[in-house]
């Protein structure tokens, strides 16, 4: 049987690099992992114009290392247990130390160099070695062709003698990655991306670790001067982009918080909560549950509000958009463990999915450090940022974090918010324990000191005291402390007589499981002072028992008095009703006589009324006589030269007028004398418009009524416009309604129409309308036409073209608009400039009472 082989392509670069390794900064952890797991104490990222180095003070490679580890492809000799091997004394002596365990050991994240740029420079030396090897890698000729085998692909190498000082803080030995000729040529390293880079590496290596024995530092020369001008400027240290990264965030967690820790040692687990620096107990339990984990640390914080506010002053930002729970393994960052956003830790779909206060990611702030040297039960997922592939050892440590969080939470949410106490009614009066809560939650968001839980929240006490007694009763854990102040109801400052018996009765076994003999003498003394309280409690119950006695009897004769003192109403309330219904018998016999009067004298009137009716119909036949025998008269030859005459003198009358206003105006007189010219010449004018409008009248028959009468206004304006007017102008009538009366006189209404039309031709108008329409109780009348409009110097105030002596023309008079308002006065009816119809010409409107 013939045996075969895997060929490689040379396509399988991309494969195990760019698709795995998704951006940037996750191929630039890769490679600080490398460094830290080389032993090295310090890295340094150099960026300058399309080149990043990053360099090393660590162990270093020889020629056999490159040839047989690191151009190995897909072989880690951490994995294998090979990396040190052959250094077994600095094995011992160095790790043991530091305590320090491999970050990586998949061997593909030597590709994230491929992920940054496409020539690699790679410079290194071991401390057995006596020459310094470089490799040259340009990782586009694995590109050019994938049918190509990997092997098949050579790679430059170069040994040279030993330099000194490249390797930072002049160290012997290390490694120096140069990558050039940068992929993502889109997207510069520019600040905005430096110091986004920089707060994550500040993530990647435990910031909450207690020791500092690694030193990451970033350098970047044209971004110094900037740096310079943030700092001198007062600004946050995570806003400079040059040098090394401090572990700020250990100075936050020396903030004032309430937190838990979880230490799992092998066989037991040790818990500690502690409330913004004052312990509250302290556990220890066999660990029969978490067989597969020897190492964890968990520390949660949760942060009130005031802690928040004080995360935000001293970082710079707040602390839901730094992140939450981190995960690290050997000391290394696992992603996406702690992202703002991610919920990989299952707390923010629980708290949306529970009925109580549940603790989310934007509550809390901490760490999970896993120390393994069993790297393949806490494998990453080979995309690095997808966090841990499951496994038992992983769903333990998920197991884990659970009882840590929900211990935390069940002390949160039970004692310093109330939750607890109010759920499980621990007071014999709901409304205390309401009342309780409520000032529990106030308090907690801003208090930095428990002294409000240990010595005043009764309600606070009673639920430590049943969180107590429910970890007593498991065999499995030991306590080692527990704040007996707080345990203490005694020394609360509320009654304790409001709280149920039964807490006593748990107290009392706490104190007795944990020889506490200064308990049980409180509880004695709080059983004889809850003794005492009844006894003054039976004895003011009697008292007020015998003064409600005493009240009701009090009450009984009170309402037997007011009873007698109701009957005597009554009986006055009957007489007074007898003499009111004789006073009303009374007024109805008057007012029958008075109905009687009253027709008498309505029938007087209406026969009066016939016979003004039957005067009032001889004199309309009289007058329509007057009118018949009238127009014979006028309408003879003679009679019309007469008129035709009187209208021409009225109108050269009427045009000299204004021949004269307009001088008195062009004189530019001032005073009264100019005011008085001017008014006597208006009044001329208007009596001489007067004069012409009555010859038309005449011709219609209509002098005799051309002072005060009844108008049918729609009507009139509608006869007026088809027979008297004669104009260019085509002019429009439309109505509503068919009758609506005014008293004046048609003289002044035919004038006022004239006017208007008149106004209109000077402002170059082709149409005029005249709409009638009903406005509640008034006639309103709407006049617009089709001229120039107003001009600019009116449009601000248009109704000052009423006003006297105003025009809105160079050669105007000032009169027609005025003549027209004094004339609408004598028929009772205003006028105002109204919003123009579709923005052309002008629109008035007339709202005659």
């Amino acid at each position: 049987m013939e045996q075969m082989q895997f060929k490689v392509s040379s396509a399988l670069k991309d494969l195990v690099g760019k698709d795995l390794i998704i951006n940037d900064n996750i191929a630039i952890f890769e490679l600080v992992k490398n460094s830290y797991d080389a032993y090295a104490t310090k890295v340094e990222i150099k960026f300058s114009d399309n080149e990043i180095v990053i360099a090393d003070n660590g162990k270093g490679m020889s020629f056999d290392d490159l040839k047989n580890k690191w151009l190995f492809l897909g072989y880690s000799a951490k994995k294998d247990g090979t990396e040190d091997a052959g250094n077994d004394v600095k094995q011992k002596s160095y790790r043991d130390k530091i305590k320090r365990h491999y970050a990586g050991s998949k061997g593909i994240g030597r590709f994230s160099c491929d992920r940054l740029g496409k020539h690699l420079s790679l410079t290194t030396k071991s401390e057995n070695s006596h020459t310094i090897e470089t490799i040259i890698v340009d990782w586009t000729d694995f590109e050019v062709d994938q049918k190509k085998e990997f092997a098949q692909i050579d790679v430059e190498h170069i040994s040279q003698e030993k330099k000194s000082h490249i390797f930072p803080l002049n160290s012997e030995t290390g490694t120096i990655l140069k990558i050039s000729d940068l992929n993502d040529k889109k997207l510069p390293w520019n600040r905005k991306r430096l110091l986004d880079l920089k707060r994550s590496l500040e993530k990647l290596i435990n910031p909450l670790s207690e020791t500092n024995d690694f030193i990451i530092e970033i350098i970047c020369e044209k971004e110094t001067e900037e740096d310079k001008r943030v700092r001198d400027n007062g600004g946050h240290d995570r806003d400079i982009v040059n040098g090394i990264l401090k572990n700020s965030i250990s100075q936050i967690l020396k903030l004032k918080t309430t937190q838990i820790d979880v230490r799992l040692d092998k066989n037991y687990i040790y818990t500690i909560i502690s409330d913004r620096g004052v312990d509250i107990y302290k556990i220890r339990e066999n660990n029969t549950k978490f067989t597969k984990l020897e190492d964890v640390k968990i520390n949660l914080y949760f942060l009130n509000r005031s802690a928040k506010n004080n995360f935000t002053r001293l970082m710079g930002i707040e602390p839901k958009n730094y992140g939450s729970i981190f995960l690290f393994r050997n000391g290394f960052r696992i992603m996406p463990f702690g992202n703002t956003g991610d919920d990989s830790w299952g707390l923010d779909y629980r708290a949306q999915q529970g009925h109580s206060r549940f603790l989310g990611t934007r509550d809390l702030f901490g760490r999970v450090d896993v120390l393994t040297d069993s790297i393949n039960e806490f494998k990453e997922v080979s995309s690095r940022d997808g966090g841990l592939i499951e496994t038992q050892t992983s769903k333990q440590l998920f197991s884990l974090f659970e009882i840590a969080h929900r211990r935390l939470e069940r002390y949160v949410s039970g004692v310093l918010w109330g939750e607890a106490f109010l759920r499980k009614e621990y007071f014999v009066n709901e409304a205390e324990g309401l009342r309780m809560r409520k000032e529990l939650l106030e308090i907690d968001k801003d208090e930095e000191n428990p002294n409000y839980v240990l010595s005043s929240s009764i309600g606070s006490k009673i639920d430590f005291v049943q969180l107590i007694k429910a970890l007593v009763r498991d065999k499995n854990i030991e306590i080692l402390y527990y704040n007996t102040e707080l345990a203490n109801i005694v020394s609360s400052n509320n009654p304790i007589d409001t709280v149920k018996p039964q807490f006593l009765k748990d107290l009392e076994t706490i104190a007795e499981d944990t020889n506490d003999s200064k308990l049980l003498a409180s509880i004695d003394a709080a059983k004889h002072r809850i003794a005492e309280l009844t006894h003054q409690k039976e004895e003011a119950e009697r008292k007020i028992a015998e003064a409600k006695l005493l009240q009701r009897e009090a009450e009984e004769k009170a309402i037997k008095a007011e009873e007698e003192r109701r009957i005597a109403e009554e009986k006055a309330k009957t007489e007074e009703e007898r003499r009111r219904q004789a006073e009303l018998n009374r007024l109805r016999a008057e007012n029958e006589k008075v109905k009687e009067e009253n027709a008498r004298l309505v029938a007087e009137k209406k026969a009066k009324d016939e016979e003004l009716k039957r005067k009032q119909v001889e004199k309309e036949k009289q007058l329509e006589s007057l009118k018949v025998e009238f127009y014979k008269k006028v309408s003879n030859p003679d009679t019309d030269a007469l008129i035709h005459h009187v209208k021409n003198n009225n109108t050269r009358i009427n045009d000299k007028i204004d021949e004269l206003i307009s001088y008195v105006n062009s004189k530019n007189f001032r005073g009264e004398t100019s005011t008085l010219i001017l008014k006597s010449l208006s009044s001329i004018k208007l009596l001489s418009q007067k004069s012409l409008a009555a010859t038309d009248l005449i011709l219609t028959c209509d002098l005799a009524k051309s002072d005060s009468q009844k108008i049918n206004l729609p009507l009139f304006i509608e006869g007026y416009l088809h027979k008297e007017v004669k104009s260019n102008l085509k002019c429009h009538f439309f109505s509503s309604i068919n009758l609506f009366a005014v008293y004046g006189s048609k003289l002044d209404f035919a004038l006022v129409i004239d006017n208007f039309i008149k106004n209109s031709e000077d402002w170059h108008a082709k149409n005029i309308w005249f709409n009638c329409s009903r406005y509640q109780n008034a006639l309103k009348l709407d006049i617009y036409d089709d001229g120039d409009g107003l001009t600019d110097s009116f449009k601000q105030e248009p109704n000052q073209i009423f006003d006297f002596s105003i025009s809105g023309k160079s050669d105007g008079t000032g009169f027609g608009m005025y003549l027209i308002k004094e004339s609408l006065k004598s028929l009772h009816a205003s006028i105002e400039v109204d919003r123009p119809i579709n923005n052309k010409g002008i629109h008035f409107k007339i709202l005659f009472k």
